[in-house]
């Protein structure tokens, strides 16, 4: 089982995001990238629930309750509470969405040269 979790979900074009860290005993709540509400509980097998405001005019207040092991297979599950009505999120996997990692730059042989070179001397003065 991971140590983190991260859910994702679109309401109203409006990103809001949950992730864990130390075992899913602290939650971090986002809304468009920005922070707006942490919990911490002592027991990583209790359920964490966090509440916040999505932007607008009027500001609309939902709750997000995330559970470690919540779900027959034991996964964690997380599910956001809006006027009324209960989505469930997504989990994916940690990282920045709609990007594509950096491709792995190749060194010329020279400079592979001079990276080895000063290795070596380096080595040999300790």
């Amino acid at each position: 089982m991971p140590r983190t979790h991260h859910f994702h979900l679109d309401v109203d074009s409006h990103s809001v995001t949950v992730q864990t860290r130390r075992s899913a005993s602290e939650a971090e709540l986002l809304v468009d990238g920005k922070v707006v509400g942490y919990r911490r509980t002592r027991h990583r097998t209790d359920a964490l629930a966090l509440t916040a405001e999505l932007p607008g005019d009027p500001p609309r207040p939902f709750e997000v309750t995330f559970r470690p092991g919540g779900n027959a297979e034991g996964s964690a599950t997380c599910v956001l509470e809006i006027a009324g009505r209960s989505s469930s999120m997504a989990e994916v996997p940690p990282g920045r969405s709609g990007t594509t990692p950096h491709p792995v730059t190749r060194l010329s042989r020279r400079s592979a040269r001079r990276l080895l070179r000063s290795l070596v001397r380096r080595t040999r003065r300790h």
